[in-house]
This record gives C-alpha cells, sequence and structure tokens, in this order.
C-alpha cells in the first residue's frame, strides 16, 4: 500500500486519550445501566456482554503487546468467567490500558498486526477508534445518544483506510475492489481517492474521480464505512452504485 499526496498529520496522542477515556468510560456506563442481553443489532449475533467482553479484550490484548513489545501468547488475555465479573473485568483493563498508553514511547518498539511500522505511537489512535465504532454500537443497541467529533470522525476515516482496511483485505474471503472510490467528508477536512494497484492499495489524499463517490459528514462516512449503514446520517453516493456498495460492504467482515 503507498499513501500519496498531502501529508496527513494525526491528531496529537493526548487527543487520542481524552476521547478513548470519554468513550471508554461512557461504554462502562451502559454496562452498569443496562441489561447485559440487550441484543447488538450491528454485531450480528452478540448481546451487550459479548461485545464488551470483545471490547475488553482487545484492550489487553493491546496492553500485553505494548508493554512487551511482542505478540501476545495465545491464552494471554483472560476473559471474565460469568457476567457478574464484566463490569469490573472491563474497567480494570481500561484503566491498565489507558495507563500503558499514558506512559509509553510514541517511538518505542510495540507488536501490532497491521502495516505500519512496529511503533508504539499506532496504539493511541487505533484503540481510539476501535472504541469510538463499538461504542457506537452499544449506543444503538440502547437507544442511547450518539454523538461522534467530526474531526475525530475524518481521522478515523483516515486511520480505516491506511490502518484497518489492508488488514481487512488481506484475510481469507475477502475480495479487494478492482474500481476506484472517492470519499468526501463535507463538514470537515478529509478528501481520498482509493485505487487498486498489483501492489496494494494507493490511497491519495486530494479531491479526484473515482468510479463512485461517497459524500456525507465524516462521522456518517465513518459509521457508514464499518458497515453501520446510516447509524449517523445518510451519505451521498455518487458514479457506480454497485463500485459503492462492494466498497461500503468490506467494512462489515
Amino acid at each position: 500500500m503507498t499513501v500519496d499526496s498531502y501529508v496527513f498529520c494525526p491528531l496529537q496522542p493526548s487527543a487520542y486519550l481524552a476521547r478513548l477515556t470519554a468513550d471508554s468510560t461512557t461504554f462502562g456506563q451502559l454496562l452498569e445501566s443496562q441489561p447485559l442481553d440487550t441484543p447488538v443489532a450491528t454485531c450480528g449475533d452478540w448481546d451487550l456482554a459479548a461485545l464488551a467482553t470483545h471490547v475488553g479484550w482487545v484492550y489487553r490484548w493491546a496492553t500485553v503487546a505494548m508493554q512487551t513489545a511482542a505478540m501476545p501468547d495465545r491464552g494471554a488475555v483472560e476473559r471474565p468467567s460469568s457476567p457478574d465479573e464484566l463490569h469490573e473485568w472491563f474497567t480494570n483493563g481500561t484503566a491498565d490500558m489507558l495507563n500503558t498508553l499514558a506512559e509509553i514511547d510514541p517511538n518505542g518498539p510495540t507488536w501490532h498486526p497491521f502495516a505500519p511500522p512496529q511503533l508504539a505511537g499506532l496504539w493511541p489512535r487505533r484503540l481510539a477508534h476501535e472504541t469510538t465504532i463499538h461504542l457506537l454500537d452499544a449506543q444503538l443497541a440502547c437507544s442511547d445518544q450518539q454523538d461522534v467529533d467530526a474531526v475525530m470522525a475524518s481521522d478515523g476515516i483516515d486511520e480505516y483506510l491506511t490502518v484497518a482496511l489492508p488488514r481487512v483485505l488481506a484475510g481469507e474471503g475477502v475480495t479487494t475492489p478492482t474500481t476506484t472510490l472517492h470519499i468526501h467528508c463535507t463538514d470537515v477536512e478529509g478528501e481520498w481517492l482509493i485505487v487498486p494497484s498489483p501492489d496494494g492499495l494507493i490511497i491519495t489524499r486530494e479531491h479526484a474521480k473515482g468510479d463512485a463517490a461517497l459524500r456525507g459528514p465524516a462521522g456518517a462516512l465513518l459509521a457508514d464505512l464499518w458497515g453501520r449503514r446510516g447509524a449517523l446520517g445518510d451519505i451521498d453516493i455518487a458514479g457506480d452504485a454497485d463500485v459503492a456498495a462492494s466498497w461500503l460492504a468490506i467494512g462489515g467482515n
């Protein structure tokens, strides 16, 4: 994968930590106030307990990766043994993660399963956006108010395209579209053109024409790219609707 055109500057680590702290706190509050068997329609057959277990496991797994700079061994992270332990398990794991993130050297070594260099600075951004999407899942399930900051959402789109998407496309049973896609935020800065090539995706951050285009508020675009269609409002699709659908289908894998 190559990324060309203007240099995209991710937010400061403090911004990711602030968002991650706020969103993980809100998530924990939902675990206290809502039935754990509440179905989460955006995550297949998961309920709120299964979603929280997934998020909490990711937090603990990433913490081990940051602390050891190595791929965590299988079984290195335990799940709660009963629903009664879920909230405390989630809260303790979240605190450990946030403390570790606050102490890491962004240029220090880590392990992660993504294409960018093995530097610890990837984690605040990755975990912040992971939490944004799964908090949205929980809020939709619990009929709670959804609110994604537009600047953070635009950064999340860039992170999806350059970090998460290449890993998803490398998975079994996932086909990379052969068509081009343009994405354009209408409320904050953010434009991208995605062009598949034999060597992977070529992503240029520019105003350009693709076979299809997605336009809309950054939050709505981010949600739709991650397979949560319409969760934060509608987006406009221009050009070939089938091309747009093929790209939008990837985030649900």
